[in-house]
């Protein structure tokens, strides 16, 4: 298996816990896609297996950079094609081109159903609006969804996240996420977190909420394939097993990583003075 990874750094905001290569200013919009297609021009590679457009943000791209990209990837035939959507930046209009260009899987993030916790996280989203982007998703016939749970965040109990969780659930989406809430550098999280204004499980509590989140995704028939991940049978995400395998993945874009014949390298993470000519 070969994978292509697209990085797309644009953010309408950053969240608080976030320490990803991205940026709030979308100025160089239209000058890094032009970049980014020069780049994949350049690939020697004829197909690949899966293909992940990642970020950042990728459906923050306006329709004329998406199409443009989207045409540009037409070339390849990839079995699992993913875009990563954030709920606020999608539409109706961005879903359907998704479908027309050969999109297959959307991974959504999600976060929290609960609006203060997401709030408290700098979302820019309500669950409300989510569930309208994610109905919307599968009323165009997209079968194969992810939603991006987190845990430990602040303020947020064991049984608020079982709640949160058991809404998840209820949707029935093909792949659930649920990522533990780590405090990185540079983030206003580790700010907080530095003065003891974070309120945060304790280890016991976390351990307790990770064994109980297993159980219940089991019960509801959500298989555990990595630490993190969970589908129903059949939808593990292809992309992410190629990083897991070991086998050989390229990524394009500002701070993308690439594994080639077991070597690992990584471009520049500078969007303005390297990608942007």
């Amino acid at each position: 298996m070969k994978g292509l990874y697209i990085h797309i750094p644009f953010c309408k905001s950053k969240c608080y816990y976030c320490d990803f290569n991205s940026v709030t200013n979308t100025e160089y919009q239209d000058e890094y896609i032009d970049v980014l297609i020069k780049e994949i021009d350049s690939l020697e590679e004829e197909n690949f297996d899966t293909i992940f457009i990642g970020g950042g943000t990728p459906t923050i791209l306006s329709i004329k950079n998406m199409e443009k990209l989207l045409y540009k990837l037409e070339k390849f035939t990839p079995i699992e094609y993913t875009i990563e959507a954030n709920p606020g930046t999608l539409n109706n209009e961005k879903l359907r081109l998704l479908k027309a260009y050969g999109i297959n899987r959307i991974s959504m993030g999600l976060q929290s159903t609960n609006n203060n916790i997401l709030n408290s996280l700098g979302r820019i989203h309500t669950y409300e609006e989510f569930l309208n982007n994610y109905n919307e998703a599968r009323s165009l016939g997209f079968n194969n969804i992810n939603l991006d749970l987190m845990f430990n965040l602040p303020n947020q109990s064991v049984n608020d996240f079982l709640k949160s969780l058991m809404k998840v659930i209820e949707l029935k989406p093909q792949h659930i996420s649920c990522y533990s809430l780590i405090i990185e550098e540079n983030t206003l999280f580790e700010e907080l977190y530095q003065k003891g204004k974070l309120n945060l499980l304790d280890e016991e509590e976390e351990r307790l909420l990770y064994h109980t989140m297993i159980k219940t995704l089991e019960k509801y028939g959500y298989q555990q394939y990595e630490i993190s991940n969970f589908s129903m049978p059949g939808f593990e995400c292809k992309h992410n097993i190629i990083y897991w395998n070991d086998d050989d993945y390229v990524g394009v874009g500002a701070g993308a990583h690439s594994y080639i014949n077991g070597i690992r390298y990584s471009n520049f993470k500078d969007i303005k003075n390297i990608y942007i000519t």
